[in-house]
């Protein structure tokens, strides 16, 4: 397990600046986050000529935060030239394959590198000589122990000679983003199925919203928020608790857990100071608790994560856990307007409204669910009790989100593309595969 857990890897690029809007670049940006936040020990190859002195530079013009790796300046440059056949190589192209072999051998016994990760190296004719320079620096007995991962990013097609994959030796992966294709890969590199694996890209709220510090950590602290197939973020001051309805909540909410949805609802309470309004959450735990869900886990309240956010948590982190929820439900039973449900529906979520208030209908513009809650108006009159009632509109709430292909479709992403689901059930399986190479 700790060689699995301790791996230093390295990423080989051929870049010599970064282009954000180049997809590549967004794949390496979620690699190294996702893997630095794993414990690994990063590294990046980029090409001698490389723009940036250090990665502090990278950040000058376009901040990246949270990535953690070190920045090499040793690929040899050239102009690159897009070969179809190997024996087309200029002898100048045939000295930068010695040379790229030389230093990539050096290096990379130098920090004692367990795996490298390459881009479209043994793929596209303009990196022949970088692909090839990798197969000359595995010739060399320091480099036997390495695993490497070759990703490629596009269908290979039409056929060029040098895409035979046992020529770089049993410890080579070709890597592809899906498995429909998996098999024309493996018959393009002329490859056995066990040359190739599948390894989705990775595209997550963290990195593509640009999520901020707090917000990291929130997810850190509460996963349920990334991981849960139900997410709801209600914002409601500590003093009107019972007026926003969240103990209705928390019914709806224990039915679809009684459902087997994994679920996490986040109440972001403001003004939880003082002695009373303690008492005001500590009743409320009590109920979270008679209802069988979990406390941290599967509801939060906002004002008990840190001292600092008792009186609210900032508008920027409530936003990004809003990106990231798939439900809203509004019970409350006073509201002239209802603000936090408008800000909750710009997020793209399900929306239910409490069909008790009147004014709803307008404000809604009669879209989303309408449900009756009871308010100050009207009193809640159900056909059987409450319970009943409830248990039947979770099961009415969870039919909509399934059936709405916006909002399972953004769920699906949430759940299958970050990155802490894509390491957990593809790179760490594979690393650990890779030590019996």
């Amino acid at each position: 397990v700790l060689s699995i857990i301790k791996k230093t890897v390295e990423i080989l690029t051929s870049f010599t600046f970064i282009n954000h809007g180049y997809s590549l670049t967004g794949i390496f940006e979620d690699q190294v986050r996702m893997l630095s936040s794993n414990v690994h020990e990063v590294h990046l190859f980029v090409c001698e000529n490389f723009e940036a002195d250090d990665e502090a530079k990278l950040f000058e013009h376009d901040p990246w935060t949270h990535l953690n790796f070190t920045l090499h300046k040793v690929i040899p440059k050239t102009d690159l030239v897009d070969y179809q056949r190997e024996e087309d190589l200029s002898e100048h192209h045939k000295e930068i394959i010695r040379m790229t072999g030389e230093v990539l051998a050096s290096k990379l016994t130098w920090l004692q590198i367990d795996i490298v990760f390459t881009h479209d190296f043994l793929l596209t004719g303009w990196n022949l000589p970088y692909g090839l320079g990798v197969m000359d620096c595995c010739t060399r007995s320091s480099t036997h122990k390495i695993a490497w991962f070759h990703w490629i990013h596009s269908l290979p097609n039409p056929r060029k000679d040098w895409w035979v994959i046992r020529k770089w030796g049993s410890r080579h992966k070709l890597v592809y983003p899906n498995k429909t294709d998996l098999q024309k890969i493996i018959e393009a590199y002329w490859g056995a199925a066990s040359c190739a694996i599948a390894i989705p890209h990775i595209k997550d709220y963290r990195s593509y919203f640009e999520f901020g510090e707090d917000t990291y950590n929130f997810i850190d602290e509460f996963p349920g928020v990334m991981e849960s197939e139900i997410v709801m973020v209600y914002p409601a001051s500590t003093d009107r608790l019972d007026a926003k309805r969240v103990d209705k909540l928390i019914a709806i909410f224990k039915e679809f857990k009684r459902m087997k949805f994994k679920v996490c609802l986040v109440i972001a309470n403001q003004w939880a100071t003082g002695r009373a309004r303690k008492q005001d959450i500590t009743v409320y735990y009590k109920r979270v608790r008679l209802s069988k869900l979990k406390i941290n886990k599967e509801v939060i309240f906002t004002s008990e994560w840190k001292d600092e956010f008792a009186t609210g948590i900032p508008r920027r982190l409530l936003r990004e856990l809003q990106l990231m929820s798939n439900l809203f439900i509004f019970p409350t039973s006073h509201e002239s307007f209802g603000l936090v449900a408008h800000e909750a529906a710009l997020c793209g979520v399900e929306m239910v409204y409490n069909r008790s208030l009147t004014m709803m209908h307008e404000v809604s513009g009669g879209q989303g669910i309408h449900a009756e809650f009871g308010s100050y108006e009207k009193e809640l009159v159900t056909p059987g009790t409450e319970k009943e009632y409830y248990e039947a509109l979770a099961h009415l709430i969870a039919g909509r989100m399934q059936r709405n292909e916006s909002i399972s479709c953004k769920t699906f992403n949430r759940l299958a593309y970050n990155w802490d689901r894509v390491y957990n059930k593809f790179y760490l399986p594979a690393f650990g595969e890779s030590d019996l190479w």
